[in-house]
């Protein structure tokens, strides 16, 4: 169900109206009022690279209640103590957990947009695995944008015990909208000490979706994440997303996969942020461009200047397949302190190799079919660690659309 009113028409009155007949807890009340009280006022961020100019605020309407969410577990993993479900039902069993770790990883007046998420957000997803729980089949939530002209703030919220473990996958889907509609999902995973966490975030919107998202993993000592990040819809995208190596001992290795073709803008901005001793990290993506599409890859490694014998890298490698195609890689390290083991970044662009090409041509190999097995090779790495066999093939599906 969606309200008439627009983001334009609304108000902190308004907004503390809904929450309040939605029987929501004073104090998230007051976050949303405090929220849409720092948008009202902000001046929208600048971001040169990422084109919101086809987002007309004026036509955009909120969802009123949860409406997108949909979870997929076995519901006998609840007699070992984990919780996957709704955003809406988790503040009624679990506010008082809520409360205290809700947006202590995404800053939620960090600006405009962050705000907005922070003051409209419906539909969401909260997992708690316990201390010691390991869980061996993926969980699953997916948010779908119903309707153009509609906006949607799902948010995730991921809370894992000291030595516990799961898979989750992430999902953002929709139709082709010939209008505007625009999706500004939050997620926030805290891992505790010795914890571990396979994450895949895949964003499949269809066309005409402006997608402005916030990701943060805090990791505590000994903990660990395989981070997956696959782009390949929307209209524009804006994410950014963060590890931050915070405990002694933490680990991250993200892969990532984007493919904008046609005239979409799909912009990552992903950090590395060590603060932790001994602490490693890996980040590689992998972009293809085609048509007149326009990606960038903002990618930073932050080492802080408490941190200890850090281990790091940062990558990411781009094809392009069309000439009128254009991939921005900004790869970028910043070092606060005298104790580092090994960091480093390094980025590469170029169009599909000719010789290669010819190469497969000459053992019979058509060249559309060369080209097409090229960039599925190219991103293999990150779409083999989809953990969902139908999901993969259907991201596969894609993909080979694009090529």
């Amino acid at each position: 169900m969606t309200t008439s009113l627009t983001l334009k028409d609304m108000t902190a009155e308004q907004i503390v109206a809904l929450s309040v007949a939605a029987g929501e807890p004073d104090w998230l009340t007051e976050r949303r009022r405090e929220a849409w009280a720092f948008f009202a006022q902000a001046a929208p961020p600048e971001w040169r690279r990422t084109n919101l100019s086809g987002l007309n605020p004026e036509a955009l309407v909120p969802t009123q209640a949860p409406q997108g969410t949909a979870i997929q577990w076995d519901a006998e993993l609840a007699g070992s103590g984990v919780v996957f479900t709704t955003m809406a039902a988790a503040l009624r069993s679990h506010e008082a957990l809520i409360k205290a770790k809700m947006d202590t990883a995404v800053v939620p007046l960090d600006h405009k947009f962050s705000a907005l998420r922070a003051a409209l957000w419906q539909d969401g997803a909260f997992l708690y695995v316990p201390k010691g729980v390991a869980i061996d089949m993926p969980l699953r939530v997916c948010y779908t944008l119903a309707d153009a002209n509609q906006a949607i703030f799902p948010r995730t919220l991921v809370i894992l015990e000291d030595n516990a473990s799961v898979t989750l996958i992430e999902e953002f889907t929709s139709h082709n909208h010939v209008a505007a509609a625009l999706a500004g999902p939050v997620t926030e995973i805290l891992a505790g000490p010795g914890s571990s966490m396979r994450f895949s975030s895949v964003q499949h919107w269809g066309a005409g979706v402006y997608h402005i998202g916030g990701q943060k993993v805090i990791l505590g000592r000994d903990a660990s994440i395989e981070w997956t990040s696959v782009s390949l819809g929307g209209q524009v995208q804006h994410v950014e997303a963060e590890a931050r190596l915070e405990g002694n001992g933490s680990q991250v290795h993200w892969l990532g996969a984007t493919f904008g073709n046609g005239t979409q803008n799909l912009v990552i901005a992903p950090w590395l942020r060590h603060v932790g001793y001994n602490a490693e990290s890996f980040m590689q993506f992998k972009t293809v461009v085609n048509d007149s599409a326009y990606s960038v890859f903002d990618g930073m490694i932050k080492i802080e200047h408490e941190s200890k014998a850090t281990s790091t890298r940062l990558e990411e490698h781009a094809l392009h397949l069309s000439p009128k195609a254009r991939n921005d890689s900004i790869p970028g390290l910043k070092i606060d302190t005298n104790d580092v083991l090994k960091g480093g970044h390094a980025s590469t662009s170029g169009d599909v190799d000719d010789t290669q090409l010819f190469y497969m041509q000459a053992r019979g190999i058509k060249r559309d079919d060369a080209r097409r097995m090229i960039v599925m090779g190219f991103f293999e790495p990150a779409l083999n660690r989809i953990p969902v066999e139908a999901l993969r093939d259907e991201l596969t599906g894609i993909i080979e659309g694009k090529i």
